[in-house]
């Protein structure tokens, strides 16, 4: 993407605390009975294009569930997701500040992300999904599939799959709420109610988050804070067996603060900037089963609307909207044997997706940002599932998009998984292509002083493959996992490309290839029925070609060594719970493009070891008090060069529960 050019090292190194805490880990006690990580029973539901059991996918994948969420007391989804292998989080500042997700070093918008099955990445922005706005108040369970998965599930999968499903009923009544508060002025509250009956169920939930915060620029000292309302309704109706409607919707209202670029200096400074954004998604579907549950049928119409505006000392200067229809039919055949009809499957499924895209700002001399867009995409899909024998699994996939701005494309992808019982060694492989098509942004957006889209660009291409090995061992109180996977991308964009004749940034097809390749390792280990330890490890070698076209160079934004390890401990028959999370991340590089020229320097971001810790007790039934501190140790750290991140924080309140 640029020369090479001179390394600049911040200092804030912190890798030693972390390796003396996991070897602590081995001296924990002697393990009892308990579950594996990804236990038998369970169910995810974007590894393939039906759900499917966690162990029988032969795509690398992580789970969630609402019990770490409860644990670890998380506000923001984005928090959790750094505990994943093949995850890299990168939040410029506090809260409400963009926040990017990137797996197994891949941009943030060749991962999809789903919300109740709804696809959410923000055409309106850059086609990425906004986690800064993402609280996990009522999240039940979110998943990852690491890898290209095009052939499923279309352009924004080229590396991967988050999938968010939020908490629904399973009682005849059941809700409650919590407040909380603490550093920065932060209010953070909520409630939700659901209830369920012999054909139907329906929850509703809200919460609201307030922060005063710090300053965004690292130099700066005017607070930025922020904002974030979110509702959200889900709801299913069985009025016969077989047949099932279902209508989900989320609505999400935040102001954020933030600071911006001294172009003088070519780093963030204090500056009255304010960024205005909602979003809607709402999803309507239906499932039928005929022939005696040979023959699924499924049809689901989802909407997106998305609003962004920005502003500069209280006046409106940009506003960028988006909405996306989206209609899906899907065929599902249990071809098997009558005795068991679902080792064989085939998936037939048409994707149909249209997009609009809105910007209006004032005209400049070097564009007019004022634009309606649309583009408009539909996918055929083909499934093969099969289990050959009992503990094999199978899987086939091939998609074709035809696309009105882009020629059509054909992605493809193979899994298989095994287990040999008698070792309780499960081995897994995938390999598969993707591509991404061009964001709006990138192709017409238009940034007074900052930014002019290209049309030209064509699509990013994927194709990569891992393999790994899952162990478990003391009768499924701990589970191993290792994978190794390697990834190569073609014509990636880069959207940081500097125009001389208009001294603007631009986005372009990079020549050549890009190389990611690295390990994951997870283990899991049950010590009795309180107490649980997860440790993950990510080595991820991220490079792409040089812009002078000779040699490459190595991502931003990309650590190199990333960790994680998780302790959570119950005690007092499970009355109290004590969680302790620390977060690894190695050193990684950044770009700066300091005046007068603007050439492109490399910076060097040391690592940094992040501590958080909650803890919990309940008073009765339906009254449990709380309290955590994150970055526990002020560890001072960038994510991003110039911005200033959160120093610690300590929050407490109380949940009240109607059932539990």
């Amino acid at each position: 993407m640029q020369a090479r050019s001179p390394t600049i090292r911040f200092h804030s190194g912190s890798a030693p605390v972390l390796c003396t805490v996991l070897l602590s880990t081995l001296a924990l006690p002697s393990l009892h009975a308990q579950q594996s990580a990804l236990s038998e029973d369970t169910i995810v539901v974007s590894a393939h294009r039906i759900p499917t059991v966690a162990g029988e996918s032969g795509s690398r994948l992580s789970v969630t569930d609402r019990a770490l969420i409860e644990q670890r007391q998380s506000v923001h989804a984005s928090d959790l997701l750094q505990n994943i292998p093949g995850v890299a989080v990168n939040r410029t500042a506090g809260a409400g500040s963009q926040t990017q997700v990137r797996v197994r070093g891949a941009e943030a918008n060749q991962v999809l992300v789903l919300i109740d099955g709804v696809e959410a990445n923000d055409p309106a922005g850059n086609d990425e999904f906004d986690f800064s706005a993402l609280t996990a108040y009522d999240i039940e369970h979110i998943e990852l599939v690491r890898g290209p998965q095009s052939a499923l599930w279309g352009s924004d999968a080229g590396a991967g799959v988050i999938h968010i499903r939020t908490r629904t009923a399973d009682a005849p009544l059941s809700g409650g709420g919590f407040i909380e508060g603490g550093s920065l002025d932060t209010l953070y509250s909520g409630g939700r109610i659901a209830a369920t009956g012999e054909r139907g169920a329906l929850a509703i939930a809200a919460s609201y988050y307030d922060s005063r915060g710090e300053s965004a620029a690292d130099a700066g000292t005017e607070k930025d804070g922020y904002e974030n309302l979110t509702l959200a309704l889900n709801a299913h109706l069985e009025p016969s067996e077989g047949l099932r409607f279902g209508f989900s919707a989320r609505y999400r209202d935040s102001t954020s603060q933030y600071d911006d670029v001294d172009f003088s200096t070519g780093l963030p400074a204090d500056a009255d900037r304010e960024s205005h954004d909602n979003l809607l998604l709402l999803n309507s579907n239906a499932a039928l089963t005929l022939m005696d549950g040979r023959w699924d049928q499924a049809l689901k119409l989802t909407y997106l609307d998305s609003q962004r505006r920005q502003f500069a000392d209280d006046v409106q200067q940009t506003r960028t909207s988006a909405d996306k229809f989206g209609a899906y039919y899907q065929s599902t055949l249990n071809l098997g044997e009558s005795r068991n009809p679902d080792r064989q499957r085939l998936v037939l499924a048409l994707d149909h997706e249209r997009e609009n895209f809105e910007q209006r700002a004032d005209a400049t001399l070097f564009g007019n940002p004022n634009q309606d867009q649309e583009m408009h995409n539909t996918g055929l899909v083909a499934e093969y599932l099969i289990d050959p024998l009992e503990n094999l699994h199978l899987g086939a996939s091939i998609r074709r998009d035809d696309n009105s701005d882009f020629d059509d494309i054909t992605t493809y992808r193979l899994t298989s998984s095994y287990l040999f019982d008698t070792s309780a060694t499960r081995l897994h492989a995938s390999w598969g292509t993707g591509q991404k098509s061009p964001t709006f942004i990138e192709r017409f957006g238009y940034f007074s002083d900052q930014f002019l889209g290209n049309p030209g660009l064509k699509p990013e291409k994927t194709e990569g493959f891992d393999i790994g090995i899952e162990q478990s061992l003391l009768e499924g109180r701990l589970s191993v996992d290792v994978t190794y996977f390697n990834e190569e991308l073609k014509d990636e964009i880069d959207g940081f490309v500097f125009d001389p004749d208009t001294f603007l940034f631009t986005a372009d097809n990079l020549s050549g290839t890009s190389h990611r390749e690295g390990a994951e390792v997870e283990i899991t280990a049950f010590f009795g029925a309180a107490t649980t330890a997860r440790l993950s490890y990510t080595y991820t070698d991220a490079l792409q070609p040089d812009a002078s076209g000779g040699g490459s160079s190595r991502e931003i934004r990309r650590p190199r060594h990333m960790a994680s390890l998780n302790l959570n401990q119950g005690f007092l028959d499970t009355r109290g719970n004590l969680n302790l999370n620390l977060v690894y991340s190695g050193t990684q590089t950044d770009q700066f493009f300091p005046p007068p020229v603007f050439a492109a320097q490399t910076i060097e971001l040391d690592d940094y070891v992040l501590v958080d810790i909650a803890a919990s007790y309940a008073l009765n039934e339906r009254i449990t008090i709380y309290a955590r501190g994150t970055n526990m140790f002020d560890e001072k750290y960038t994510n991003v060069i110039g911005f200033n991140t959160p120093g610690r924080g300590i929050y407490a309140g109380v949940r009240v529960g109607l059932a539990r």
